[in-house]
């Protein structure tokens, strides 16, 4: 008998401490799958940024020629999209915040493949980009490395998240409704979207900064 309750015992703890497990578990999925960027999931955010990446690089480029007024279009998109790319890097490494982190890591994806895309696009049209960045950039550069912790949060949100994606959304809204190169229209096509939605998520990061 004795040994019987033993036993029983045993089982019963066994029993309490798989089921503390599986509600540790539970509870750790929960909050994984409730992460948030901004107002949006991370399930939702990460979503809308492979959906972009993919309408990118489904853009063809052709060999046709650019007018100067597409290659001036041109070299806008790729300013824009290097400072993003350089300080968003610098964000990634540094950020303390989460989700000002998530934010910077979704822009140093989508602006690498916009890059590469761009890139792509000039060569076939036998156009040079620029390859180092200008002195606005390098000046925003700069400042974000001499900076840390929650003001170098704020300042990549309100800099590059908020005005450095309003710049961005009027230039590609330019190409979508000016340029005459098919392939210069269709990659603002396909990025415009994702730059719409990294400005709102910027925005409501920043509001809970």
């Amino acid at each position: 008998m004795k040994t019987n309750a033993i036993a029983i015992g045993v089982l019963m703890s066994l029993s309490v401490a798989s089921l503390s497990i599986a509600q540790q578990n539970s509870a750790g999925m929960n909050s994984s799958s409730t992460t948030m960027v901004g107002k949006e999931s991370l399930q939702e955010f990460d979503s809308q940024n492979k959906k972009g990446a993919a309408a990118v690089s489904a853009v063809s480029p052709t060999n046709a020629k650019l007018s100067s007024a597409d290659q001036s279009l041109m070299m806008e998109v790729a300013k824009g999209g290097m400072m993003q790319l350089e300080v968003s890097k610098i964000a990634q490494q540094k950020a303390t915040n989460p989700e000002v982190r998530q934010l910077a890591q979704a822009e140093v994806d989508e602006q690498t493949s916009l890059s590469a895309k761009l890139k792509e696009i000039a060569q076939a049209k036998g156009v040079t980009l620029p390859e180092t960045p200008d002195a606005e950039t390098q000046a925003m550069i700069t400042k974000l490395q001499e900076m840390s912790g929650a003001e170098l949060d704020r300042m990549y949100v309100m800099e590059s998240g908020v005005k450095g994606h309003e710049k961005l959304n009027k230039v590609m809204s330019k190409v979508e409704s000016s340029a005459s190169d098919t392939n210069l229209k269709g990659l603002a096509k396909a990025a415009h979207p994702l730059v719409k939605t990294h400005l709102k998520v910027a925005e409501q990061i920043n509001n809970k900064l």
